[in-house]
């Protein structure tokens, strides 16, 4: 039984990497350690919410600090209230996109003190070409409770979903939520976040689906418009909304995970090295 149990798991492990398509660990830097499309990290000014300027590769100025050894595995980037920009990793090839059938996961690891977060919305990670409620997978720290509520969003083409220009205020905006009221993030502590996505641009209505420590935490409503992207501007951005904190071993898939594989991610010993490194 122990010989089968183990023959499986060498096989759900296979099953993973072969999935793999973009890793950043950071230990070695802050570019990619495996990618299928560009591995470099790009930053880009913000002013007033807005980006600004085009995107110049490297950690920004003044440049956002890699701590050693003080990641979830070896080191991470950090965040800190002094942060002016975003930094982010192009999209092309490193996430499956696909027009007719977009699915995947994303993998990643945080560890932020609530009480350091500044009174507004803050978005560690966003996936899109434009912005958070137009073809974008978001996930982000809300501003008005405490300690603040952690959600995913998972928002089509907003010419669809959004007919009538209420933005927000549309009640279809809150069907593409899920929200976890006193999320397990704390003071020296990590956290694993792992968004998985199935159907996008299909006939059948798809949806995202979100992990907090391997643990289920819910799904969003149906997403039945269309996710559009332009992919040479789609981007994988890092530390929006003036996030704080620290942000390790972000890896991306080309299909979604079962709660299996999600929990075998959160247990990898060396984090997703393990899948492409000796």
């Amino acid at each position: 039984m122990q010989e089968h149990k183990g023959a499986s798991e060498r096989a759900r492990r296979v099953s993973i990497a072969s999935a793999l398509t973009f890793h950043a660990s950071f230990d070695h830097g802050p570019d990619a350690d495996f990618s299928f499309g560009d591995s470099r990290i790009y930053s880009v000014t913000v002013e007033n919410g807005q980006e600004t300027g085009e995107l110049v590769p490297g950690l920004g100025q003044p440049a956002l600090t890699i701590v050693e050894g003080q990641g979830r595995f070896g080191s991470a980037l950090q965040f800190t209230p002094e942060n002016g920009h975003v930094v982010l990793f192009k999209a092309a090839r490193n996430v499956a996109y696909s027009p007719s059938d977009f699915s995947g996961t994303a993998s990643f690891w945080l560890s932020i003190d609530p009480t350091e977060l500044p009174q507004r919305y803050c978005d560690p990670f966003q996936l899109t070409d434009k912005d958070f409620s137009d073809a974008c997978i978001w996930t982000d720290f809300t501003k008005n409770d405490t300690p603040p509520d952690f959600r995913l969003g998972c928002f089509g083409d907003q010419r669809e979903w959004d007919v009538t220009g209420q933005g927000e205020r549309n009640e279809r905006f809150f069907f593409r939520l899920v929200k976890v009221a006193e999320p397990p993030f704390a003071k020296g502590q990590w956290t694993h976040v792992v968004i998985t996505w199935n159907s996008l641009n299909t006939s059948q209505p798809g949806r995202a689906r979100l992990y907090l420590n391997a643990e289920y935490q819910g799904a969003t409503s149906r997403v039945d418009e269309r996710f559009t992207w332009d992919i040479e501007k789609a981007c994988i951005r890092l530390g929006t909304g003036h996030y704080v904190g620290l942000f390790d071993d972000l890896a991306f898939f080309n299909r979604p995970f079962s709660a299996d594989e999600v929990r075998a991610l959160y247990e990898l010993e060396r984090g997703v090295a393990e899948l492409h490194q000796p």
